[in-house]
């Protein structure tokens, strides 16, 4: 007997769920904002590991014909489409890139949006993000009572 896709458990969901919907930039969004408020930061691999047990086989194929893109691809469609949400993320301003620790890194830049994280969570903000901006509020004080506070 030869064993079909559905037979195989390409993910912890395999066995229960014959056809995993191939990700967008959607699935993987939240993944990376629960990270960045718990941490405040992300890495490219943490993602990645996160959400592998949650993709269809066709998510993680390397070098095969990608049927959205139609086109040969050298990385998996996960890869590509976590590059894109750090892209848009960092493009927004909302993260910045840490070369030294290879970090994404949430930052004060956006923080209507991480407020708005924040609220429809129920979550806290990550506690470099909150002295960040207490440095910022000091420094807008005028310089006698800056100089009181110090």
């Amino acid at each position: 007997m030869v064993p079909n896709d559905s037979d195989w458990a390409y993910s912890a969901t395999g066995l229960l769920i014959e056809d995993l919907p191939l990700l967008t930039t959607a699935h993987i969004r939240p993944y990376v904002i629960a990270t960045l408020l718990h941490r405040g930061a992300v890495s490219f691999s943490e993602v990645l590991n996160t959400i592998a047990p949650h993709c269809s086989y066709s998510d993680l194929r390397i070098g095969a014909w990608d049927p959205v893109d139609e086109e040969w691809c050298e990385d998996s469609r996960l890869e590509k489409l976590v590059n894109e949400v750090l892209g848009e993320m960092v493009s927004d301003g909302t993260l910045r890139y840490n070369d030294a620790n290879e970090l994404w890194v949430l930052t004060s830049n956006n923080l209507s949006m991480v407020i708005s994280w924040v609220a429809s969570l129920g979550g806290r903000m990550p506690a470099h993000l909150l002295s960040e901006l207490g440095k910022e509020q000091i420094s807008r004080l005028p310089e006698a009572v800056y100089k009181q506070l110090l």
